[in-house]
């Protein structure tokens, strides 16, 4: 996907991809339009021993990790993994590589090819009587 997503940014034209999905991404569109739901993603809670969810990090090599409430508080990294009875929330990285809905496209391409993220956090502003009251998580972009 990252290929396909290179092409895109730089404008190539002639690829196999190109009649199928090329035409339906362009670099200046919200990530929302092509990023990954959460829920698709099966984030863990971060109260789980690794010994639980090892298969899971054998897979995946990298896995958003949420509190008690739902909120996104990390990004587990499988070669951060070393302790089978820890929980997961002492071995993630915190606070997770975050960007919103209306970003571009291609300035989250660009974050994961400079700053060689596997993930990206997707959030959505919360508005609560006109003022911005937070953040939630909603989506995810990875590098595969």
């Amino acid at each position: 996907m990252v290929a396909l997503r290179i092409e895109v940014l730089l404008g190539f034209n002639k690829s196999m991809l190109s009649p199928y999905l090329l035409p339906q991404v362009l670099p200046g569109n919200p990530i929302e339009r092509i990023m990954l739901p959460l829920e698709t993603v099966r984030p863990l809670s971060g109260s789980l021993e690794l010994k639980k969810v090892v298969m899971r990090l054998y897979r995946e090599p990298v896995v958003p990790i949420i509190d008690d409430w739902g909120s996104c508080i990390g990004l587990l990294h499988r070669e951060d993994c070393c302790e089978m009875n820890a929980p997961l929330s002492t071995m993630m990285r915190s606070p997770p590589p975050c960007v919103t809905t209306t970003t571009s496209i291609g300035h989250v391409v660009d974050l994961v090819l400079k700053k060689k993220y596997k993930m990206v956090i997707v959030v959505k502003h919360n508005n609560l009587n006109g003022t911005t009251h937070g953040s939630r998580a909603v989506g995810v972009f990875t590098a595969e």
